[in-house]
């Protein structure tokens, strides 16, 4: 759930800081961001839009580890505004790990 909000703040982020210097494009980023509009289905690419869409079909499969995998490709601002979700996403990856540790290591005596 904390997911999508997460996704909108990062790419705002993202186009803010590679968003080039002409007057169209800050004006196309402005709108973008002011919008939060985003591709909701998974989309091919090296852009922050792209990304974000692959890394939330991951959260929606529960693939916490692509999700992060794919987080990882953002610029700098939107890994930055991501980051207290994905600090989350690693807790709740570590957590699973220990406890499937801890399940087979008393299934097995």
């Amino acid at each position: 759930r904390a997911f999508p909000p997460a996704a909108r703040e990062a790419l705002s982020a993202s186009i803010r800081e590679t968003t080039g210097g002409s007057p169209a494009a800050r004006l196309g980023a402005f709108i973008r961001a002011q919008t939060g509009a985003r591709s909701l289905d998974a989309q091919e690419g090296s852009d922050p839009d792209a990304i974000l869409s692959r890394a939330e079909a991951a959260v929606n499969d529960g693939d916490l580890a692509t999700a992060l995998v794919e987080i990882e490709a953002l610029p700098d601002a939107g890994r930055a505004a991501l980051s207290r979700w994905s600090g989350r996403a690693e807790t709740r990856l570590a957590a699973t790990s220990a406890l499937a540790d801890f399940a087979a290591a008393h299934t097995s005596n």
